[in-house]
């Protein structure tokens, strides 16, 4: 039975992340775990999650040691090794609930309710290079991560370690009757569920009434040679849609050119090729656009051949291309744009031949468009971050739009994954969020986190779609990180218990 469990444990914990709407094999990993865990210490129970963990998560993420050997222009087998110690840390992050039961719990049916804390306060309090959270993996069933309005980007994690509690309640039903926390965690099941419901009716009925701006992406790889022409014809196909003419276009990350911060017009050719550099120096993107247009592309701050700073960016040209809003990025790319762990070993950037080495933007800067459109632009990975999303509709966004340039990930899952660990952003802060990719997931996502519009992978085409206008936020939406604080201080309180508790027993 043990090495069943096991088995089921390693099997299962990856087939969320390759087939997204096989949702409970989350569960049932976690159950297992706690089954085998519960109680037991010693180096064989401790290894066990690890084990589960680096193993999930190698073929869940299998494409990374690729991806990472083709940044550092490298062989394979150097990618293998340098995403080593990433899975391993994210694996120990996977592990740390397991650890915990395993010491302070001897029934496995109330151990769901510690590990979950502790899964929560691990995801939230300890850094990871990706940002990975085991809650995600039921994103695909949107009834029950509509609650992350409330307990935000972990609430999942917590829901997912609930369902594995009422796995093994109902495990243990033949043998004895549930204990109290066995039946918590039925009952919390059913809350959020209950509650999922409610939501989705309640935020789909929402988004229905309100105004709707209608927005074309554009979905072109910006470093193919006939790209801008494509980007443009484009455009213009979205401008003949049935619906009529977009009141904004977006291009993805990495489609415009890199222009002085001072710049504030792109229609004079002379003073663009003046103040811009390269690549792509002196380029217009889009000569007397019909409509605002939303692209990527970098701001400099000083002389063209030396600037002080570079930043990644969002530019909203108006009509008469005029610059009229701008957002640095502030949430850089590993590897990318910037090499973890250098500032404490700069020997690292020698294996990671940066094109060159971005600086952080300071601000949530929010963009209006016109009188309605007041944009949250994200870029690339910052999709994937909650506290990014969530300062720009805390700063007033009533639209989430993120311009993404993930042509270097070849392989359909990759970009599908990446849709998946940014999807909940739109659930969290009760807004449409647009994505306009260079080769996909181009999609809309409505307020409730589900797609409702996409185009196909790898393919150039344009995506004309209306998209609602939320003004006003969830009751979590400015909490930050009052649930996994509230979490760690629970799982604290149980631990002294415990103990406590322990102590006592060994005394009488």
């Amino acid at each position: 039975m043990v090495v069943g469990l096991a088995v089921a444990a390693v099997a299962m914990l990856p087939i969320p992340w390759l087939w997204q709407q096989w949702v409970p094999c989350t569960w049932i990993t976690i159950a297992s775990l706690l089954a085998l865990t519960t109680g037991r210490r010693g180096w064989r129970s401790e290894l066990l999650p690890l084990a589960v963990g680096a193993t999930g998560l190698a073929i869940a993420f299998h494409w990374a040691p690729a991806v990472l050997a083709e940044a550092m222009r490298k062989p394979p087998a150097v990618g293998f090794a340098a995403i080593v110690p990433i899975v391993l840390w994210d694996a120990c992050r996977f592990a740390v609930p397991f650890w915990i039961v395993g010491r302070t719990v001897s029934d496995p049916r109330d151990a769901w309710l510690p590990a979950g804390l502790a899964a929560v306060a691990a995801e939230a309090g300890l850094a990871s290079v990706f940002p990975w959270k085991l809650g995600y993996a039921q994103i695909a069933w949107p009834v029950l991560v509509q609650a992350a309005d409330l307990g935000g980007a972990e609430w999942p994690t917590f829901i997912a370690f609930a369902h594995a509690g009422a796995i093994l309640a109902v495990a243990w039903l033949p043998w004895s009757r549930p204990t109290p926390l066995a039946w918590a965690a039925v009952a919390v099941c059913l809350v959020n569920a209950g509650y999922g419901v409610w939501a989705l009716q309640h935020w789909a009925a929402r988004a229905a009434a309100a105004p709707q701006a209608r927005v074309a992406l554009v979905q072109t790889d910006p470093d193919d040679d006939d790209a801008l022409d494509a980007l443009r014809q484009l455009s213009e196909q979205a401008r003949e849609s049935a619906g009529g003419p977009p009141e904004l276009v977006c291009w993805p990350e990495g489609s415009g050119g890199s222009y002085e911060d001072g710049l504030r017009s792109l229609a004079d050719a002379a003073a663009v090729q003046a103040r811009s550099r390269e690549p792509r120096r002196g380029l217009r993107p889009w000569p007397e656009p019909f409509a605002p247009l939303l692209l990527g592309g970098r701001i400099y701050r000083g002389y063209p051949e030396k600037p002080r700073e570079i930043f990644q960016a969002a530019i909203l040209l108006d009509r008469s291309e005029t610059i009229t809003g701008c957002y640095h990025k502030r949430h850089l790319m590993p590897f990318g744009e910037y090499v973890p762990g250098a500032h404490v070993i700069p020997e690292i950037r020698l294996h990671f031949p940066l094109e060159v080495t971005f600086d952080v933007g300071a601000e949530a800067t929010v963009i209006p468009c016109g009188d309605r459109l007041r944009l949250g632009p994200l870029l690339c990975y910052e999709d994937m971050v909650p506290a990014a999303a969530r300062s720009l509709a805390a700063g007033g966004a009533n639209l989430l739009v993120s311009l993404i340039n993930g042509a270097a990930f070849t392989a359909p899952l990759t970009l599908r994954q990446h849709r998946l660990l940014a999807q909940l952003r739109a659930v969290e802060n009760r807004r449409c969020m647009l994505r306009c990719a260079a080769t996909g997931e181009t999609c809309v996502i409505a307020p409730t986190g589900v797609v409702t519009s996409r185009l196909p992978l790898h393919v150039r085409d344009v995506l004309v779609a209306d998209a609602p206008l939320l003004d006003s936020l969830p009751p979590g939406a400015g909490s930050g990180a009052v649930f996994p604080l509230a979490c760690g201080g629970l799982l604290a309180g149980w631990i002294v218990w415990r103990r406590s508790a322990r102590k006592a027993a060994g005394c009488a």
